[in-house]
């Protein structure tokens, strides 16, 4: 398989069509909403998978990136695909080398903090609530993207999500392609297509991003990196702060040099 042209599907739900969550609740508790988003997901995963074998690849990994990473129907996946699933996991893409072509982010949510997106957070919403590298803030587009690029010199070539996150993915990824799923007006509110539209658009956007994978540069932090955290609750940035090379700069925030990328996120 090492040998075989290869696409790495990433898929997160909270950037899915008509996925807008429960006020007060998470998407992973068992809710209408969580169910909707595991239907409609696995859709979009397939509608990515369609996409990239159109475009000519050989192999598809589509990695369950949303919470315990246990939630797709795998029974109603693309049949050709591999699936990577479960938790803990030995790193944040097993299965990646420097053969993969492209990295796609399906159904991804902006960065904590920004305003009027769907389900906005940075990893967790329960724990993390900013984060920044180097001084500059980023949210899980930017720190997914800088780990593939900078460990295996991988490009994301596609990202699909509501307006807020396709706008973030743009600014850091010159010539991403994108899907917007859905016009943001709140954290819990939006302007969506169907499902249905959405994974059209969705085949089509990867198996052009596939097409041009090659003008597309991956994102490259070199280390060492400053990390800065700015957690939910005082006794997370306590317990943080006991991490080597960290320091509790005030109740909420912890600052951590840290030599790679691949300190960040394993």
């Amino acid at each position: 398989m090492s040998n075989a042209k290869t696409v790495y599907i990433m898929v997160d739900y909270e950037g899915g069509a008509c996925i807008v969550g429960i006020p007060g609740l998470s998407l992973t508790e068992s809710t209408d909403q969580f169910e909707l988003a595991r239907r409609v997901m696995t859709r979009e995963a397939n509608a990515a998978a369609e996409g990239a074998f159109a475009a000519g690849v050989d192999r598809v990994i589509i990695n369950d990136a949303h919470g315990s990473g246990v939630g797709l129907l795998y029974e109603d996946l693309h049949s050709d695909v591999e699936v990577l699933l479960g938790s803990p996991r030995p790193n944040r893409y097993p299965g990646m080398d420097r053969g993969c072509i492209g990295l796609c982010f399906v159904g991804y949510h902006a960065m904590s903090g920004t305003a009027d997106a769907v389900l906005s957070h940075s990893y967790s919403s329960k724990s993390t609530h900013r984060v920044w590298i180097n001084g500059v803030e980023y949210g899980e587009v930017g720190m997914d993207a800088a780990y593939a690029g900078t460990l295996y010199g991988v490009p994301t070539i596609f990202v699909s999500g509501d307006d807020k996150v396709v706008a973030e993915a743009k600014a850091l990824v010159p010539g991403v392609e994108t899907v917007t799923t859905k016009q943001a007006f709140g954290r819990h509110c939006a302007l969506s297509l169907t499902p249905e539209k959405a994974c059209r658009q969705i085949r089509d956007g990867v198996k052009a991003a596939v097409q041009r994978a090659d003008e597309i540069a991956p994102l490259v932090w070199e280390g060492p990196l400053e990390v800065r955290r700015q957690y939910k609750h005082e006794h997370l940035a306590e317990a943080s702060a006991k991490q080597p090379n960290s320091q509790r700069i005030d109740g909420f925030t912890v600052v951590q040099r840290v030599p790679t990328v691949r300190e960040l996120l394993d």
